[in-house]
């Protein structure tokens, strides 16, 4: 059921703006991807070294790659990512934070339509 809500909300969203996810991928302060990741399997000396390459994930597809964004924790319960969308089960988080997811769906869908670009 929860998989069925999850792909009827993707379908409904707004088209992610690929430009906005360029920049809120590159904004440290908010999306954090570039703390992990690279972008490409080359890498980058500011760019994170820790998980795959942004671009290697973004094979995925929209629909996979959105629902490891929004809580990876579903696919490794063991991960260190954090569940950009979710707020289950966390402890431990500043009160600014509290109950409050760290992106918006729309960052997310921003997010997932750059990220598309980069497996071209």
């Amino acid at each position: 059921m929860q998989a069925l809500l999850a792909l009827v909300l993707t379908a409904a969203a707004p088209a992610g703006d690929v430009e906005r996810g360029r920049a809120l991928l590159a904004d440290r302060t908010q999306s954090l991807c570039l703390l992990c990741h690279a972008l490409t399997s080359e890498g980058d000396a500011n760019h994170g070294n820790l998980a795959p390459p942004l671009a290697q994930a973004a094979q995925l597809g929209p629909a996979a790659l959105r629902e490891r964004i929004a809580d990876m924790r579903r696919f490794n319960p063991a991960t260190v990512m954090p569940p950009f969308r979710s707020t289950d089960g966390l402890r431990d988080v500043a009160p600014v934070w509290a109950g409050r997811p760290v992106l918006t769906e729309q960052q997310l869908d921003d997010l997932v339509a750059y990220l598309g670009t980069l497996s071209k």
